[in-house]
This record gives C-alpha cells, sequence and structure tokens, in this order.
C-alpha cells in the first residue's frame, strides 16, 4: 500500500508528511516535529482548525487529509518575537526618544520687507523651516546636520510609513563591505572560487559626511582639562583619558542636535612617553569603572589624549603639529577611534540592523597655528566605522593618509574612490590606489564649556588622579583619603577619582557602596551612610593606616600628603594593604571591634601570599574566635583554604604572611 500524503497546518506555516501503514502516534508527532521544525513536545495536533479535537489515534487517517498543529503558549511566545519587526525589538536611548517627537522646525518671524501679511498670517518669507533646510544651515556655518534632521529628511524622502505600520521599511541601513556569503543567487561556489554582481560589495566612494552622531562636547568646567594637561606639564609625557558624562539636547545651537555632556575624565593603566603611550590591555579597573559610572547617572561618551610638544622657547607655547596641511588625526588614530566607535553603536528602529553610527567622541589635546593649546573634537564618519569593521583599510606611514588593503582569497576589497575639486575648480573622482587622504573620513565636532559651570563633581581639594603614580608630585594613599574624610564629606566625597578609590579597596560592600552612590547623586541621605558598619570600618581603617605612614592624621590641611619621597609615598599607595603593618592594623581592629583585649601581634606565619587581596585577609580575620559577636560584617570572596584560624581559639591573632621584607 503506498504511504499516505498528509497536509499540515501551523502558525509557523505549511508542510506535508507521509505515512506508511502502521505509523504509530508517536511516530507522527516525531514526522510533525521534523517538517515544522518545531521541538517535540512543544505542539499538539488535532483535526479541526480550532484544535477542540485532538488526535488521539493515526487510525482513519487518509491520503490527502489536512491536520492542525497548536503551539504551546512557551513556544508561540518565542515564534512571535522571533518574527516581530525589529523595530519592536530595538529600545531607544533617552535622547533619542526625546527627539524623534520633536518636529525641529525652525520658526521665523515676518519679514518686514517681504511679508505682506498680517500677523496671524504666513508665507514663503516667514513660514517654518524643516531643520535640514540647506540654506539656514548653510548661513548658519553648520556644517553638519544633526542625526535626528538627517533621519527626518530620510524618512520624508523615501516617503517612509508610520514606525507602527506594517508597511514600515527603516530608511537608515548599516554599510557593509563584505562579500555576501552563501550568494544570494546561488548560482556559483562560495568566494574565493566564485562571485558575482549579487553577492559582491560595491564600489566604495567617499565624500564628507553631511550629518553627525554628535553635534557638540561640552565640558563641565575648565578644571577638567587643566588637570587632565597637568600631567604633561609635569612630565612631558602624552597622556590619554576616557570621558564619562551624559547626552543632552543641543537644539538651540543646531536643529534637533546632540551635545555630550562630559562629566570626568577617567585615566586608565598606560605607560606614557614624549612621542607615544601604550593602554593597559584589558584594562583591570574597566568594569568597576562602568559600574560606578553607571550608579552615578553616567557612561562613556568618547576618549582624550594630549599631542602636546614644547616649542623650545621657554614662553609656554608648543609645536603646531596639526593643521590643514598636515593632518587633523593620523591614520591610525582615526581608525583606533572607528573601532571603538563600532564598540558604542546607537540602537535604531529606523535601521533595518537595529542599530546605526555611533556617538562616541574623539578629543585631541595639541598647539594651534599661535602656539597655545587647544582642543578639537571629532568622529569617524559610518562609512570609515564600516570599513574599519569590515578590514577593508590600514594605518599608512605616511600619517595623513590611509591606505586600502589589497584584494585575496582570504577577502574581497571593493574599488574606493575619493572625490575632490581640481586645481582648475572641477570635481573630479579619483582611485584610492592604494591610499586616500584621512580627512575623508572625518566629522568635525564643536566644543566649549558652560557659561555657568555647575559640575557634577565639585570639590574644593580634588582627589588624586588614578594611575598617575606620583607623576604629578600626588598620590593616591590613605593619608590623602583620611584629609578627605576629615572634612565635610558631603562635599569631598563629590570626586569620581576619591569614590573610585574607595570602591577599589574592597572595605565597603556592595549594598554600602549603592548607599553612598544614592548620597552622592542626592538620591540619598547621608545619614544612612555614616551610620552604616561598613563606612565606620572605613574610617577607622584609614585613619589607622594613615597613621601608620607617620603623618598627621587631624584635619585635612597642610601639605603632608606631598611631602616625603616619592618611594615612601608608593609603599603605603597600595590598595589591598601589601604590607605588615596593614595587616596589623586589621587584627587591631577586629579584636577592638569585639570588645577584646588588643592582642600584641607577635607571631607571623606563612600562609597568606604578599599579594593577597584584601577580601582573603578578612576570610582569615572572620576565622577567629569572637568574630561572630560583631555582625556588621558578611563574609568576603576571596577565601583562600590555605589560611587556617588558631587552634586555641585564646583570642591570639596569628597572620599568615608569605614572603621576605623588611619591617
Amino acid at each position: 500500500m503506498p504511504p499516505l500524503t498528509i497536509r499540515l497546518r501551523a502558525p509557523t506555516g505549511q508542510a506535508r508528511i507521509q505515512l506508511d501503514q502502521g505509523t504509530s502516534l508517536a511516530q507522527l508527532h516525531s514526522l510533525v516535529a521534523a517538517a515544522l521544525g518545531l521541538a517535540e513536545g512543544s505542539f499538539g495536533v488535532s483535526t479541526d482548525a480550532n484544535g477542540s479535537n485532538a488526535l488521539n489515534s493515526t487510525t482513519g487517517l487518509k491520503h490527502g487529509d489536512m491536520l492542525f498543529v497548536s503551539l504551546s503558549p512557551e513556544t508561540r511566545a518565542a515564534v512571535d518575537a522571533k518574527d516581530s519587526p525589529i523595530q519592536s525589538r530595538v529600545k531607544q536611548a533617552p535622547i533619542d526618544e526625546l527627539l524623534v517627537k520633536e518636529k525641529g522646525t525652525i520658526v521665523r518671524k515676518m519679514d518686514p520687507n517681504f511679508c505682506r501679511h498680517g500677523t496671524t498670517g504666513m508665507c514663503d518669507y516667514c513660514m517654518p523651516l524643516e531643520p535640514y533646510d540647506p540654506k539656514y544651515l548653510e548661513q548658519n556655518k553648520i556644517k553638519h546636520m544633526s542625526y535626528h534632521a538627517y533621519l527626518k529628511h530620510a524618512l520624508i524622502a523615501n516617503k517612509t510609513a508610520s514606525i507602527d505600520s506594517a508597511q514600515f521599511i527603516p530608511p537608515l541601513d548599516e554599510d557593509s563591505f563584505l562579500v555576501k556569503n552563501p550568494c544570494p543567487g546561488r548560482t556559483h561556489e562560495p568566494f574565493p572560487k566564485g562571485i558575482c554582481t549579487k553577492c559582491q560589495p560595491s564600489a566604495i566612494t567617499l565624500t564628507s559626511q553631511n550629518f553627525r552622531m554628535v553635534d557638540h562636547v561640552e565640558f563641565e568646567s575648565h578644571a577638567l582639562i587643566d588637570s587632565f594637561i597637568k600631567f604633561w606639564r609635569s612630565t612631558g609625557a602624552q597622556r590619554f583619558g576616557l570621558l564619562y558624562g551624559r547626552y543632552e539636547p543641543y537644539t538651540d545651537k543646531v536643529p534637533l542636535g546632540v551635545k555630550a555632556v562630559v562629566s570626568v575624565i577617567y585615566e586608565p593603566p598606560q605607560e606614557n612617553a614624549p612621542q607615544f603611550l601604550q593602554l593597559q590591555s584589558p584594562n583591570p579597573q574597566e568594569k568597576n569603572v562602568n559600574g560606578l559610572a553607571t550608579h552615578l547617572g553616567l557612561e562613556l561618551v568618547g576618549m582624550i589624549y594630549t599631542d602636546l610638544v614644547d616649542d623650545g622657547t621657554g614662553k609656554g607655547t608648543v609645536v603646531c603639529k596639526r593643521h590643514k596641511d598636515s593632518y587633523f588625526l593620523t591614520s591610525a588614530e582615526a581608525l583606533f577611534s572607528a573601532h571603538l566607535q563600532a564598540q558604542y553603536p546607537i540602537a535604531s528602529p529606523y535601521s533595518s540592523t537595529g542599530k546605526f553610527g555611533s556617538r562616541f567622541v574623539t578629543a585631541v589635546i595639541t598647539g594651534n597655528e599661535e602656539g597655545g593649546i587647544e582642543t578639537a573634537c571629532y568622529q569617524i564618519s559610518n562609512v570609515g566605522v564600516s570599513m574599519t569593521r569590515d578590514g577593508i583599510v590600514e594605518a599608512s606611514v605616511d600619517p595623513s593618509l590611509v591606505r586600502v588593503k589589497a584584494s585575496s582569497n582570504a577577502q574581497y576589497i571593493p574599488e574606493v574612490f575619493y572625490t575632490f575639486k581640481n586645481e582648475y575648480g572641477i570635481q573630479v573622482k579619483e582611485a584610492a590606489k592604494p591610499t586616500f587622504p584621512v580627512d575623508y573620513l572625518l566629522v568635525t565636532l564643536s566644543h566649549g564649556f558652560p557659561q555657568t559651570e555647575k559640575p557634577t563633581f565639585q570639590t574644593r581639594t580634588p582627589f588624586p588622579i588614578e594611575n598617575r603614580n606620583g607623576a604629578t608630585n600626588e598620590f593616591q594613599d590613605m593619608h590623602a583619603v583620611h584629609q578627605r574624610l576629615s572634612s565635610d564629606i558631603t562635599e569631598t566625597l563629590r570626586d569620581f577619582h576619591l569614590l573610585l578609590y574607595i570602591s577599589e579597596m574592597g572595605i565597603l560592600d556592595a549594598a554600602d557602596m549603592t548607599t553612598l552612590l544614592n548620597a552622592v547623586r542626592g538620591a540619598g541621605a547621608w545619614n544612612s551612610v555614616v551610620e552604616s558598619g561598613g563606612w565606620q570600618t572605613l574610617v577607622m581603617v584609614v585613619e589607622e593606616s594613615a597613621r601608620s605612614e607617620g603623618r598627621s592624621v587631624g584635619g585635612g590641611g597642610g601639605s603632608g600628603g606631598a611631602s616625603g619621597s616619592g618611594a615612601a609615598a608608593v609603599q603605603w599607595t597600595c590598595r589591598h594593604f601589601f604590607n605588615i603593618f596593614g595587616l596589623t592594623i586589621l587584627a587591631f581592629i577586629c579584636f577592638k571591634l569585639n570588645d577584646l583585649s588588643t592582642p600584641p601581634i607577635a607571631q607571623v606565619t606563612s600562609s597568606i601570599d604578599i599579594d593577597a587581596p584584601l577580601s582573603t585577609v578578612w576570610a582569615a580575620i572572620i576565622d577567629l574566635d569572637g568574630w561572630s559577636k560583631w555582625n556588621r560584617w558578611e563574609v568576603l570572596h576571596g577565601f583562600d583554604s590555605s589560611v587556617t584560624a588558631p587552634q586555641d581559639q585564646s583570642g591570639w591573632l596569628d597572620l599568615a604572611f608569605a614572603g621576605n621584607r623588611d619591617l
């Protein structure tokens, strides 16, 4: 008997299966699952469309019968999520949610020379202009329209339906310069054995990008830049920093514009020299810094670095290296910026890929033509980011040129052209064989400072900057912390660098740190901070450690923080107490807070590594007799199994310590 053909109808589509004589119900379910690409047990089979008559047996099925497949709620939800358009799954940034609702039209007053109507009328000379109006942008010297003005122009030019409509087609798209594999035409073997017009990327023609994702960079205070340049003034070496802040509307200057407001410059671990700098990768502080910034309502908005060379005149002037006849960004710098922009894309439901462009900015502090120090801000164009991401370009020996890679069996490189005006003023197109000017990838941004400075982090005594290692004769140590904690903490703790140092000490747990950050943001009470057990212990540790350095611990004034030799200062800067006196302090606090007599530290054995984190030391102390009487501490992670508590439980503390060190 020939097999029966059974038709299937499901929410995911239709299919057919072949049933042999004697096929069981379980076998039928397996065939259905394979035909429709479903997991077994995630659906039901019935003989009617509403699913009321479940199929209990294969007996009685005839050739050509239709079976209806219903999905379980979990499977249906997964299918709906997969099939839903990307627009419904993309969550825009708050700044985009705000500006996408704005019309952005440019209001104009009545023109007394041309308007011939009353105050309630309107004509071509006074009607509002669109935010992308080319004449308005040219008259106001706006070289690049804003991203949201560009988006509105694209929506109107393409006559795009509403984003909520089923006919909506995203007007934005990210460039891809890779060969499509497999080929949509499926008429040949994959590259490099075959290629056609359907799968090969189109040629690239470089022009100046007419829009920008960020229009302006605003530094909250002059002190941010002055403090950053101080490193170069002290050492002659270049410096790199990451910009943390927020994005705000900039509509008073640019229609539907966006500005990046910089609140703090974080300086990651790095090696510095007059002609170069090298970043430590991976950055061990990255996760902690990003978490701290998020708690404070900040995000990473860009990077900044110096390129300064003293001109030797003794007047404080510097060499002008970057100008129209050399370069503004080197090709290596441009590709590095593009690489970072690709890591921080903007979520956009108006793009077919769900993302479009980036707001990551690059700021360079360099010399101008007058010999002064100035800041310049840039972004890399969207095409430049895509070319870097897809491996089309690389840095050139000439810093003003970008090199196009050659095609190989590993990767097809499309042709690259760039347009320019020749000596006769005629627009011409030239092939990049193999280089083109780096300026074609740059988008310039304006920058400045607010008229009235109201910085997020404002303190009269700024905490030393991280990872400078005393280069500016300032040290991040317990004495510096004690100076700040001895003053009004509601003012001194409004310092990102101090908060970062405290968070890395490991004394405050996550809850106490959140309480502190909420108070700094104004979302919590300072009483909750100072009354917490973690904070009280932090103050004791800082006070005892500052005293151990032989410096004054009364008050926050004086110059003791900058006195003494650099070696002595560095010896006590370690945040994990990598010294025997630090362990002694912890032991003292342990017994003092348990109302026990202060134990003499008479014996040091070898079980805790010299570089053990503070959590390991705490774990050893917590195990001691009497610790349980004080319940304000939690056992921290990082316990070393080689650390054991004293057997006699007499209250004497035997701290383990490995290695030799002069005490």
